[in-house]
């Protein structure tokens, strides 16, 4: 359940310009899930969401892109992460259901100027790398940071 919740945050996060907790809470709520203040407060932390500045002058939750909160995010989806693969230019990356999205968030958060884009659906991740060699390059470093072996 909190695999999911997470999954959710990241989403509504990134559709939203959520400004305060109770704001995110609301936002679970209406989409089935119960949770308190403290919880979301918790959530936060894990997912190591950040303010940034808001296009109306306010601030809004964000995912950080810091490399430093990139490690406890790693570890905790580093079991979500089944299997890792590559095709082409293309990194596929398959999780457990619902976990996609917050896997991508945080590789986005890492590696997005390394890679052309991603696409995530429930348990699909498709990354798209410039060519077939970074590809192999990018599924190897994958395997190396979810499950310290190397692959392909």
């Amino acid at each position: 359940m909190k695999q999911k919740r997470h999954a959710k945050i990241l989403k509504i996060i990134r559709e939203n310009e959520v400004k305060t907790q109770e704001q995110l809470t609301d936002e679970l709520c209406a989409a089935g899930f119960e949770v308190t203040q403290a919880t979301v407060s918790r959530d936060i932390k894990e997912l190591g969401l950040v303010k940034v500045s808001s296009a109306d002058g306010g601030y809004c939750y964000a995912l950080s892109n810091t490399q430093g909160e990139s490690p406890k995010r790693i570890e905790m989806f580093a079991k979500a992460v089944v299997s890792l693969d590559c095709a082409l230019h293309t990194v596929v990356v398959r999780t457990f259901s619902g976990m996609a999205p917050a896997v991508a968030a945080t590789l986005d958060g890492m590696f997005s100027k390394e890679f052309l884009g991603s696409v995530a659906g429930d348990d699909t991740i498709l990354i798209i790398m410039q060519d077939e060699k970074k590809a192999k390059e990018m599924t190897k470093r994958l395997a190396k940071l979810f499950h310290g072996e190397e692959t392909v």
